[in-house]
């Protein structure tokens, strides 16, 4: 999928771009921010040869409860996916604090 990215409902995603928000396709204007992050709702896969009036491209397109009436190429996304606290992090914690850290739990 796009990116390298198997999008899911629930996931995260961080807005990278605004490439193709055009304000006529969205009521209101309202469509993601550069920065923003939005639960996805929806993936919904356009093959490239059913195009359709907006000459949307092909490939995976994500929805977000935000923005009900559009459609996000996931292209302009990154997926944010969930840190597991490890050891370096346990350091950091300790050396910034000076007081020591539970050890992680994997």
């Amino acid at each position: 999928m796009s990116g390298g990215d198997d999008w899911q409902p629930g996931d995260l995603a961080l807005c990278v771009s605004s490439e193709g928000f055009h304000e006529d396709f969205v009521e209101g204007n309202q469509y993601p921010a550069i920065g923003s992050v939005s639960r996805v709702n929806d993936v919904c896969l356009l093959e490239a040869s059913l195009e359709d009036k907006w000459n949307r491209p092909g490939g995976v397109w994500l929805s977000f409860d935000e923005y009900p009436v559009f459609l996000c190429f996931s292209g302009n996304f990154r997926k944010i996916r969930p840190h597991v606290p490890d050891e370096e992090d346990a350091e950091t914690i300790r050396l910034l604090t000076g007081t020591p850290v539970k050890e992680p739990t994997a």
